[in-house]
């Protein structure tokens, strides 16, 4: 028995158009309808979601990722929740499907739940291991959407590609930390604040299609994108090419601004060396008041240092004084010393010493 997945006939009419598609283990028909896939049209709800999402996640991540790596790593968690859910929820959708903002909500919230995990030291690795690996994943999605229908016809070499990108950011971590978050963030950040860019400009024809295109393999969509196909504005060429040559520039901006390393112990360290700093004040303050009150805390050493040390023994020598005598003729006292010899007088000042 064949439980091997096989794709559905597609059955063209003389026109060239699909005819109808069948599933291809059953016979059966298969219902087709549009795949907006929650991106919206126009710029409904759920469109101005999206594009907001994209700008406010994308831009500090571009611009600053390495320096809050709590954002950082919280985007990290979230993204690849959102990824995983909004793939799962476009391929397992029937022709009947949901409104686009039940499942623009649905992801959202399900990045919010992965973003608040990555917030946290216990989602740290996670959060750095799912964004390398969503750098090297960004850049691949851009890289094969370049030409119309995919880089290569053979679909599942497409996602080779954009695999083997993916994998080489994440080993990049495990021997350079901080240069794989560099690499990662903005080559992350650069993919959203693209996105958001072309929704802006091409609404769900740009970027918006391509991904809908690579992403989606749902049966009931077959005849939308076969039909359609995928053929790139050349605006979107633009914003996605000027995208990529953001990475190296940003990840050197980054590296050059925020000298210090990526590490989830750094606010808390400096919380920490503030209090200590504050309980060491503290106690000095306590030992000044201690002392008089007022003496400062080397007067206090320098007082205890003085009581410490012993005394020298005073010893009192007497010096001659010379005799003075007053005469009538001058209202002045004027001292009379006797002469002594240089002899004399340098003893008298060697027992003055």
């Amino acid at each position: 028995m064949n439980l091997s997945r096989r794709g559905p006939v597609i059955a063209y009419g003389d026109a060239g158009n699909i005819a109808n598609v069948t599933d291809a283990a059953t016979g059966a028909a298969i219902a087709q309808s549009a795949a907006t896939d929650g991106g919206g049209v126009d710029f409904d709800v759920s469109a101005i979601l999206w594009l907001a999402f994209s700008l406010i996640v994308g831009l500090p991540l571009m611009l600053v990722g390495i320096r809050v790596w709590r954002f950082t790593t919280g985007a990290g968690v979230g993204l690849a929740v959102l990824a995983c859910i909004w793939a799962a929820f476009i391929n397992a959708l029937s022709a009947n499907g949901i409104s686009d903002i039940v499942v623009t909500i649905i992801v959202l919230v399900s990045f919010l739940l992965g973003f608040s995990i990555g917030l946290f030291k216990l989602g740290r690795a996670a959060g750095m291991a799912c964004l390398a690996l969503l750098g090297g994943i960004s850049v691949g999605i851009r890289v094969v959407l370049f030409r119309p229908n995919l880089l290569v016809p053979i679909y599942g070499v497409n996602w080779a590609i954009v695999a083997i990108l993916g994998v080489a950011t994440f080993v990049v971590i495990l021997f350079q930390q901080r240069v794989a978050m560099l690499i990662a963030s903005t080559s992350v950040g650069t993919f959203l604040t693209a996105l958001g860019v072309d929704l802006i400009i091409n609404k769900q024809s740009g970027m918006s299609f391509g991904l809908r295109y690579l992403f989606d393999r749902n049966s009931s969509h077959v005849e939308y994108f076969y039909s359609l196909g995928w053929h790139p504005p050349l605006v979107t060429e633009i914003i996605m090419g000027f995208s990529l040559g953001l990475i190296p520039i940003c990840a050197v901006g980054q590296h050059y601004l925020f000298k210090q390393p990526f590490y989830a112990g750094r606010k808390d360290y400096i919380l920490s060396s503030r209090i200590s700093s504050e309980s060491t004040a503290r106690e000095i303050v306590n030992d000044e008041e201690t002392v008089g009150g007022t003496a400062s805390l080397s007067e206090k050493k320098l007082a205890a240092s003085e009581q410490s040390l012993p005394l020298p023994d005073i010893v009192h020598h007497s010096i001659p004084v010379p005799s003075m005598t007053f005469t009538a003729a001058d209202d002045r006292h004027q001292p009379q010393s006797p002469m002594i010899t240089r002899k004399e007088s340098d003893e008298l000042i060697g027992v003055a010493k």
